[in-house]
């Protein structure tokens, strides 16, 4: 009641012409307000995804299926684009802030606050859902905590590759999956092709994801996403699974660490090189078309975005 008041007395102020000061709490350092948007949209968005997986391992299939993971990830990128886009660019994903460096669409110096603000977001949240389904996991797998086998938890929170995966196989799934998210990506944001429409950037990079999740998801949980997988991964480390997370799958902990950053500059490469050096000057085109936008400036982020 107390803030609602405020806010109705800052708006007869301003009404009146009475200028009002901001509160001395407001943060003004650019870097710290970054660093916090990143770690809330980042833990938004692992806190649905993660969610959505627990609901469906621990509910054997009576509160929904492949699907619905699919439906969770890509809704919960959508919810932490609106929580940090503005302020960010909810990356949300350490392929898609390293190929943001690659391309000069951000700077260098800014990754490891970009890094260590998705890391812990993630592992805030991996930390929250085993909180919030402790019992149900607990009760699905009777208390034996395991990586792998038929109560296996662990891909709760982590990757794992299917048992025909090799690590080369999943090495190029994960290279390719993540090329797909930083091309369809680079696409949503080119102001002279055909970009999201202005206020529904969330919704096109949440169906994205779940587009990647419907098609890539089958080989190794489509991670496309380093800091998602390594965190929670090393919650799980910490929680009681122990090191077998990084020794399952062939020891397959370091593939969506080095693949994911490698297709996320193969696929925003391709993009450049197939489309984006291609589009003719600013001036022509808008005289052959009305809908020309704005170009994306260069150090803009390359998108509102990013994945899971």
């Amino acid at each position: 009641m107390k803030n609602l008041m405020q806010s109705v007395e800052v708006g007869v102020s301003q009404r009146r012409g009475v200028n009002v000061t901001r509160p001395k709490v407001w943060l003004k350092n650019e870097l710290v307000r970054v660093g916090l948007a990143e770690t809330l949209c980042t833990y938004v968005m692992m806190a649905f995804g993660l969610g959505s997986v627990a609901q469906v391992v621990t509910g054997q299939g009576a509160f929904g299926q492949y699907f619905s993971i699919n439906v969770g990830f890509g809704l919960g990128v959508a919810m932490g684009v609106h929580v940090g886009g503005k302020v960010s660019g909810a990356h949300m994903n350490g392929a898609v802030s390293f190929t943001m460096c690659v391309f000069g669409r951000l700077a260098w110096k800014m990754l490891p606050l970009y890094i260590f603000a998705q890391l812990l977001g993630s592992f805030l949240a991996a930390g929250t859902i085993y909180g919030i389904y402790y019992e149900a996991i607990h009760d699905y797998c009777g208390g034996n905590l395991t990586v792998t086998g038929a109560k296996a938890t662990a891909g709760i929170f982590a990757t794992y590759p299917a048992p025909y995966l090799s690590l080369m196989a999943g090495f190029v799934d994960q290279v390719f999956g993540t090329a797909m998210l930083l091309l369809c990506l680079m696409a949503l944001s080119d102001q002279k092709n055909k970009p999201a429409a202005a206020g529904g950037e969330p919704a096109a990079v949440g169906l994205l994801v779940v587009l990647i999740g419907i098609s890539l998801g089958s080989n190794s949980g489509y991670a496309i996403n380093p800091t998602r997988d390594i965190a929670p991964r090393i919650f799980t480390a910490i929680a009681g699974w122990g090191t077998d997370v990084f020794r399952a799958g062939n020891g397959w902990w370091w593939v969506p660490l080095v693949a994911t950053p490698v297709g996320g500059v193969l696929g925003a490469g391709i993009y450049k090189v197939f489309v984006e050096l291609h589009h003719p000057p600013h001036s022509e085109q808008a005289e052959g078309s009305a809908e020309e936008s704005i170009p994306l400036e260069k150090d803009q982020n390359i998108c509102a975005n990013v994945c899971v």
